[in-house]
């Protein structure tokens, strides 16, 4: 959710432990450091709506 163009994670619990868990997620925080480390593992397509045209 911290980054732009995403607008809500997409969860699909089956069963009330899976949603637990995935409501855990909304308790997490990452610092600007490791989330420029994760941009770097992960760049992403490229700028919309270019990188997304087929």
């Amino acid at each position: 959710l911290s980054r732009p163009g995403v607008t809500g994670p997409i969860i699909g619990p089956r069963t009330p432990e899976q949603l637990t868990g995935a409501l855990r997620a909304l308790e997490l925080e990452l610092s600007e450091e490791v989330l420029a480390g994760l941009d770097e593992i992960f760049p992403g397509p490229g700028p919309a709506p270019e990188a997304f045209a087929w």
